[in-house]
């Protein structure tokens, strides 16, 4: 009796172990990914077998597209008068009037050393989860984010956030 427990035990570790492995799978931004330059401004990665969208209409953002997943980047102006540290509450506020529910959002600082927040959500209309990585500054917020459809979102999120991860403001 003793034995089979030590068992069960160990095979229970072991089935730990390869979950925990699964769910991080790291890339090298280097190998795997492409560097995309906003001028002298803003860099970051986004994985080579996605295609920048040259049909983009709105030219407010740039869009990468593989299938149903996309990376999009955008920045925007802020000619407010907006609190600084008010600003994560006010767009999360703005996801939602624009269709997005369950919008979740925390601070976190990226290996580029800028304080981000981190934004999560779905889009009710068209089903697509998001999560986003979101520099504010009181001249402008930088957004870099991913969007895929919840059964690819559940499995890539994880390489996607090492991507959106990658953003730097050089300032």
């Amino acid at each position: 009796m003793k034995i089979s427990i030590k068992i069960l035990a160990v095979l229970l570790l072991v089935v730990t172990l390869l979950a925990c492995e699964k769910e991080k799978t790291d890339i090298s931004l280097e190998r795997d990914g492409t560097l995309y330059e906003v001028a002298d401004q803003v860099s970051f990665y986004y994985p080579k077998d996605f295609q920048l969208n040259v049909n983009n209409e709105n030219q407010k953002d740039v869009r990468f597209t593989k299938n149903d997943e996309m990376y999009i980047y955008a920045t925007i102006i802020d000619d407010t008068d907006n609190v600084l540290n008010e600003l994560p509450q006010l767009y999360g506020g703005q996801l939602e009037e624009e269709g997005a529910i369950d919008v979740y959002y925390y601070k976190e600082v990226i290996p580029s050393g800028i304080e981000c927040y981190q934004f999560t959500g779905t889009y009710q209309a068209s089903g697509m989860k998001f999560v986003q990585m979101v520099y504010f500054t009181e001249e402008a917020s930088y957004i870099y984010s991913y969007q895929a459809p919840e059964n690819v979102y559940d499995e890539q999120s994880g390489v996607a956030l090492q991507y959106l991860e990658s953003l730097t403001v050089h300032h």
